[in-house]
């Protein structure tokens, strides 16, 4: 701005004549006194708008600086207002410029992140009435940002055996799609693991508009009650972080200890006894199990079992000849003699009735009796082809044989009998005994089969004890079950069956007659805790 000088300059003197100098601008103009730069800046303003962030992304603008003054304008300097903006200025061509010049420089912007930058050039020079000239910049970039929350997370101390997810959100913060191509996560720990969500999220890469946000999950369980701790990595495109952490820290407790002990048998101890129906039906039958008792007898033989066999009817619960043992010197012929029991017997079959009284009290398969031993396995073993006539309930008959044993496992119901439950030829299921077979797990076979040798050799197999499973007491934790026989440990050649509770050894490693197996774990706790 130009301002209206006026000069009057009067000198008088004697005698001499009077005049006057005056030196003036037009108040009305901006035209500049003699010898004053005035500046002027091309553009005022430069708006660079939207701009991506990623490496080398940048955009330049020009700037022009004019002398349109009649002196010589000098530059001092040129600087951003606010030095910490993603601005970059370049040097001046010139910093003398004489009247009617011109210089140029140039203004880069390269934003950082999805933020607003507005800042300004300032311009000192020596004009007189505008030292200082500014030029305005805004820019704008354009990124995604990715945002994880919690950063950090303590999970506190978990019962070993309990499981506690804690969820992590990835936010985008920014203002361009978020694309979430991966996760890793670093610990040293198998206690802790990542669970990305898919059933919720979907596969990977994810898409997450800006302003939104997804979950995934940090999964404690601990196996011991070491510290732990670990780091979820998300990669994504943010281009300032590509690979967001997330911090997390936890500590495993014990909850409690069991240790079951058990002394493997020195002998597969097993005390049979066959009831046979002896009705008019049965004499087919009769013969097939005969004829074939010498595939039942090699199979006792290869599993070293020591076996007892008690032989009786449908109709009489007493024993039909002398008990069967290992000992006994034809073996298969008097097995013969007491399974041919004829077909004069009661049409009238009561066939769980009458080992129920077999093994009462007092009688030949009963407790005090030679035949019931307490280490042994107890196996009913039923042929026939009627149904079953016994006036009381098969779960009543159940219960009394599973009493006589210390553990109920230790008693199994088979049948050879027509097929359940619409029977088979000339043959008809028995009911109560199918019944007591699918209770304790036994067979129930068909007595129309040609092939009685394998059903007699599979009746062998499932009658005898499982010296290679060991039921435990409580519910472990399965990850910290140690198993020693002997006192030494096994790490290989066994393993836990959750849906029996049980360790099981392979047929390789089953521990030999009079070993000490110790199986040690830790208990689950409360996890609602």
């Amino acid at each position: 701005m130009r301002f209206h000088i006026s000069l009057l300059i009067a000198l008088t003197a004697f005698g001499c004549s009077e005049y006057s100098v005056t030196k003036t601008t037009d108040v009305n103009t901006d035209e500049p006194v003699d010898g004053d730069p005035d500046i002027v800046v091309d553009p005022e303003k430069i708006n660079f708008g939207d701009l991506a962030v990623f490496e080398d992304a940048s955009l330049v603008e020009t700037v022009t600086i004019s002398n349109i003054g009649t002196g010589t304008l000098n530059i001092d300097d040129l600087r951003l207002a606010d030095d910490s903006m993603p601005y970059e200025i370049s040097a001046l061509g010139s910093i003398l410029l004489p009247p009617e010049a011109s210089t140029t420089f140039t203004v880069t912007f390269t934003p950082l992140s999805a933020e607003e930058y507005n800042t300004s050039v300032l311009i000192d020079s020596n004009d007189p009435d505008e030292a200082t000239s500014e030029v305005k910049l805004l820019g704008q970039g354009v990124a995604p940002i990715i945002e994880l929350d919690p950063t950090t997370y303590d999970f506190g101390t978990i019962y070993i055996g309990c499981e506690s997810p804690q969820p992590v959100t990835i936010n985008n913060v920014g203002n361009a799609d978020l694309i979430v191509s991966g996760f890793d996560y670093i610990t040293a720990s198998n206690d802790l693991d990542v669970d990305d969500n898919t059933a919720v999220n979907g596969p990977l890469p994810w898409t997450i508009v800006a302003g939104s946000s997804m979950q995934v999950f940090v999964d404690y369980a601990p196996l011991d009650d070491y510290p732990d701790e670990g780091h979820l990595v998300v990669k994504s495109n943010d281009p300032i972080q590509p690979e967001a952490q997330a911090h997390q820290t936890a500590s495993g407790e014990l909850y409690g200890e069991n240790l079951d002990v058990f002394e493997q048998a020195l002998q597969n101890s097993t005390d049979i006894l066959f009831i046979i129906d002896n009705s008019c039906s049965m004499g087919n039958e009769q013969s097939n199990l005969a004829s074939n008792f010498t595939s039942f007898a090699e199979e006792l033989a290869v599993l070293e079992v020591d076996f007892q066999i008690g032989v009786i009817t449908t109709d009489d619960p007493n024993f039909r000849g002398d008990m069967l043992t290992q000992d006994t010197v034809d073996l298969e012929a008097d097995f013969v003699a007491q399974a041919v029991a004829g077909t004069g017997g009661s049409g009238d079959e009561r066939p769980t009735q009458m080992s129920y009284q077999a093994a009462a009290a007092g009688a030949d398969a009963g407790p005090g009796s030679d035949f019931l031993r307490d280490d042994a396995m107890l196996a009913y073993i039923y042929v026939s082809d009627e149904p079953d006539s016994s006036p009381d309930s098969w779960v009543n008959y159940l219960t009394y044989a599973q009493s006589l044993k210390s553990d109920a496992d230790m008693f199994v119901a088979h049948a050879i009998s027509g097929d359940w439950p619409m029977g088979c030829a000339d043959a008809s299921a028995t009911n109560n005994v199918y019944e007591m077979t699918a209770a304790t797990g036994g067979l129930y076979l068909s007595v129309c089969a040609t092939d009685w040798a394998s059903h007699l050799q599979t009746l062998v197999d499932n009658s005898t004890m499982d010296l290679s499973s060991f039921e435990l007491t409580d519910f472990p934790v399965p990850s910290t079950i140690v198993v020693t026989v002997d006192g030494v440990v096994q790490t290989t050649g066994w393993e836990y069956d959750p849906v029996d509770n049980s360790v099981n050894f392979d047929d390789d490693h089953i521990p030999a007659g009079g070993s000490t197996i110790e199986v040690q774990y830790a208990l689950y706790g409360n996890c609602s805790e």
